[in-house]
């Protein structure tokens, strides 16, 4: 038998959850953010020296704030970025863009398997109250003298 009240209690309960505050609701804005995609090219590069940067999924006519990371996420007080070599680019109607980005050595970078050279990520950089993350982002192998 079919009840009426039914979908008017589911109602009920949502509307008190999202009062009380036990529902999280992601922006929309932070929720297209995560779909982008940065890419690099090359992605092997050696510190001091210029990348190509290509973004695609990213909301149409939006500024992005491009960081150069040594992790993809993290918790705060951690700020594994390098501010000083931050780009902000704007996409065109299609949530694209393309730049170049000069790649410094990025803090907190993880060894990678040769010597002299870390993993860097480039990517929309996206901060909660107390988390961070580089959205899309393309990794890159960075060596130095």
């Amino acid at each position: 038998m079919f009840d009426r009240a039914t979908p008017r209690r589911n109602l009920l309960v949502l509307l008190a959850a999202s009062a009380a505050g036990l529902l999280a609701i992601a922006p929309a804005s932070a929720q297209a953010m995560a779909s982008g995609k940065v890419m690099a090219n090359p992605r092997d590069v050696m510190v001091n020296t210029t990348t190509t940067l290509k973004g695609k999924g990213f909301p149409a006519n939006t500024t992005i704030k491009l960081r150069e990371c040594g992790k993809k996420s993290w918790l705060d007080p951690a700020y594994p970025c390098l501010e000083e070599n931050g780009k902000s680019v704007v996409t065109n109607a299609k949530g694209r863009f393309e730049t170049t980005f000069e790649v410094r050595y990025c803090p907190e970078a993880e060894r990678a398997k040769r010597p002299t050279t870390v993993v860097c990520y480039i990517g929309s950089l996206e901060t909660g109250e107390d988390t961070g993350e580089l959205a899309g982002a393309a990794r890159l192998l960075v060596s130095y003298p």
